[in-house]
């Protein structure tokens, strides 16, 4: 859309309307000859299944002739070929890239004010008007007027008086205003303008009709925030002078960018400076964050529970994948600070789960039974937080492979959650990755999507600029909040996800090293864990985790007896069986040495056992 948002309102799903394709990350290209559609891995089974007769699924991947559009414009288009783009869809920074790149083929970026999806798109829905709530400061920690003074100071180290900003999650933050107008996402259609001169002046535009709640309105009045029209940025832009602007040519529309008057005004591309503010979470944010998490992890339990008496107790046959989907959301409904989904529910059993955001329909999905793999992903917003888990179950008997794969998956979840690195903004995510993938890789498997992303509070459940994967290339400090979810996904058989929250935060025995905090609240599935393949470190962090989960879960199912059953079953510590290793047997020896533990100890020191 016109703000670079990951997900979209219906009226900005044109990829949808001419394709099919309704994943949240893809790039059309048309020509007289070719419908073209790129997107990234997560995606790929999705997009064979949906995309209309017409259409070829271009695969991001290294291996592939044409992993980016621009690869194949360079290849296809003739020269002086004339390309069209809309540039309020397309950030700046991506129309400069593109046009350096296709330059020695005379290739001209031609921008059409009309969008064409548009004029064929018959019913288009209109621009949604939802109304705008505030975020009362007991929830955010921080006020508008102290993250003013936060931007201000940023934009001085920038030698900026004026900031543009565009992504919808900035404004919500600084603002402290959420709304409604894309699904999932509490955000609302605006830009932000802000003029940092003797007097700080604050202009947002969007629909007036969003905000005419009267706490709202005097909000707005008591910060002396000017509401505007939506589309008049583009107008006002124009009149500025002798202003030196700071704007994220990252997020921000061609149009946007192309309506300041360079000639009048600096332009300085400010990149990431306002999402690195925005990661960075206080106190409050973060205890919201452990807290919600407790709310969410009972209901998740109880839904958890509730399923498996349906199938094993009752003998139902007649649960849906969607069914589930809407039970689930059913026993979160009545969570205290509910506030809705933070994205559509992946309830998957069996082969759909191995489409990694596959979501089931109504009309289109499986029966959810106790002889296959399920696994459910999904998450709420709250107005304390947001929240993403993932937990991958079988209700019946697991195969061996099936078993194998989860406790890899598993182990590598666990292996990142345990990282310990330095406090230097240098270690990144690309860095992290390779704990999680760790035991996958022992047996030559993979998976393809990163690791984890960041979480927004209470705004959109994916937040950049961090994350755990190849490319995320931003340092992690301490307060950042970021999911870990690896995953094994057999095609056309079953998928494995373990997806758990945690705070990035300093050591406690040193502060200049940091560690993760796992806030997530939910047992894992212990009938799909090979205990063999655990040491016994891990088999006792997980006992403690999941004395910690019953501990702080129990009191909240005190009123649901079939989940307090389930919930002392799965957190039952697993009880080490008899030394199963070399390390073991070892530390054992030296533990409890006598004349014949001597003999014992030298024998496995040159391995004749």
């Amino acid at each position: 859309d016109a703000h670079s948002s990951e997900y979209t309102a219906e009226a900005d799903e044109r990829i949808k309307f001419i394709s099919g394709f309704s994943g949240s990350a893809g790039t059309a290209v048309v020509s007289f000859t070719d419908a073209l559609l790129w997107t990234d891995g997560r995606y790929f089974l999705q997009a064979e299944k949906e995309l209309e007769p017409g259409w070829k699924l271009m695969k991001m991947v290294a291996t592939e002739q044409f992993s980016n559009y621009l690869l194949w414009l360079k290849a296809k288009m003739a020269q002086k070929t004339k390309v069209g783009y809309d540039p309020i869809l397309f950030p700046a920074k991506r129309v400069e890239v593109i046009t350096k790149d296709l330059a020695d083929l005379q290739v001209s970026l031609i921008p059409i004010e009309e969008n064409l999806i548009d004029k064929i798109w018959t019913g288009k829905p209109p621009s949604p008007i939802k109304p705008v709530m505030v975020h009362d400061v007991k929830y955010s920690g921080c006020s508008t007027e102290e993250k003013l003074q936060k931007v201000k100071a940023l934009l001085n180290a920038k030698k900026c008086n004026v900031i543009v900003l565009s992504s919808l999650d900035e404004i919500a933050w600084i603002l402290n205003l959420r709304g409604g107008d894309i699904e999932f996402n509490p955000m609302f259609l605006s830009y932000l303008l802000i003029v940092f001169d003797a007097k700080t002046e604050v202009f947002l535009y969007s629909d007036p009709a969003k905000f005419k709640d009267p706490t709202v309105e005097n909000y707005l009045k008591t910060l002396d925030i000017h509401l505007l029209p939506y589309p008049k940025i583009f107008e006002d832009l124009k009149t500025l002078k002798g202003k030196a602007i700071g704007i994220s040519l990252d997020s921000a529309n061609a149009k946007l960018v192309q309506a300041i008057n360079i000639k009048e005004n600096t332009s300085i591309d400010i990149q990431d400076s306002i999402q690195v503010l925005k990661l960075m979470k206080n106190t409050v944010e973060l205890n919201g964050f452990r807290e919600c998490h407790k709310r969410d992890g009972a209901g998740l339990v109880a839904y958890l529970a509730w399923l498996e008496h349906q199938l094993n107790v009752l003998n139902r046959t007649d649960i849906t994948e969607f069914t589930g989907a809407e039970k689930v959301l059913e026993f979160r409904k009545s969570i205290l600070n509910f506030q809705g989904l933070s994205f559509g529910t992946i309830s998957s059993i069996g082969p759909n789960g191995s489409v990694i955001h596959y979501e089931p329909h109504a009309d289109n999905c499986k029966v959810i039974t106790n002889k296959e793999v399920y696994l459910l992903d999904s998450g709420c917003q709250y107005l304390d937080g947001t929240t993403d888990v993932t937990r991958t179950v079988h209700y019946g008997v697991p195969r061996d492979i099936e078993k194998e794969m989860y406790t890899r998956v598993l182990l590598g979840n666990l292996c990142l959650e345990r990282a310990i690195f330095p406090n230097n903004k240098v270690v990144n995510g690309s860095m992290l990755d390779m704990y999680a993938r760790k035991y996958l890789w022992e047996v030559c498997e993979d998976y393809c999507h990163g690791t984890g992303h960041g979480v927004g509070h209470f705004l959109g459940v994916h937040e950049g600029p961090i994350g755990i994967s190849l490319y995320r290339k931003v340092p992690f400090e301490d307060g950042f909040v970021c999911t870990n979810e690896p995953g094994y996904y057999k095609d056309g058989e079953y998928g494995i996800r373990i997806e758990n929250q945690m705070i990035c935060k300093k050591c406690e025995k040193n502060p200049s090293y940091l560690c993760f905090e796992n806030v997530t609240m939910a047992p894992y599935s212990k009938s799909l864990i090979d205990w063999k393949l655990l040491s016994k470190q891990d088999i006792e962090y997980v006992n403690a985790y999941h004395k910690k989960v019953h501990d702080t879960l129990a009191p909240l199912l005190k009123d649901d007896p079939i989940a307090l059953k389930y919930l002392a079953k799965e957190c039952e510590p697993h009880v080490c069986q008899a030394i199963t290793d070399l390390s073991v047997s070892y530390t054992h020896l030296r533990a409890h040495e006598t004349s014949l533990h001597l003999v014992c100890r030298l024998l496995l020191e040159k391995k004749k056992y």
